[in-house]
């Protein structure tokens, strides 16, 4: 994680907390690639891509394209065959962007 990097998910972090979610891990790494954060709440286990500042296209999140997302997913499956004692009922992987003024979106997936 780089340094900008950093200061957008430590934003995202605090977005998430203050609507009720509980984070279980920040910068999960793996032999498949990382995800932002790892997170929970109602029964479902969030995997949340973070993407910060600006972007050709306008929101950063756009840069999240289905090769990302298919990491995402293989990291994700990772975790969970290797941490049993969490509990869930769904599992969904979001997007959170942050704007270089502090602006959060956030973009929840469909439910896989």
């Amino acid at each position: 994680m780089n340094q900008k990097g950093g200061k957008y998910e430590d934003l995202a972090a605090s977005y998430l907390l203050s609507k009720g979610f509980y984070i279980i891990v920040r910068n999960f790494l793996c032999k498949y690639g990382e995800i932002d954060i790892i997170a929970k709440k109602d029964g479902i286990l969030h995997f949340i891509e973070v993407k910060g500042g600006i972007n050709t296209f306008g929101d950063p999140a756009y840069r999240v394209n289905a090769k990302k997302l298919n990491k995402i997913m293989k990291v994700g499956n990772f975790f969970i065959n290797t941490h049993k004692n969490i509990n869930f009922e769904e599992v969904q992987i979001d997007v959170i962007s942050v704007t270089n003024s502090g602006e959060i979106h956030y973009y929840p997936s469909q439910r896989l």
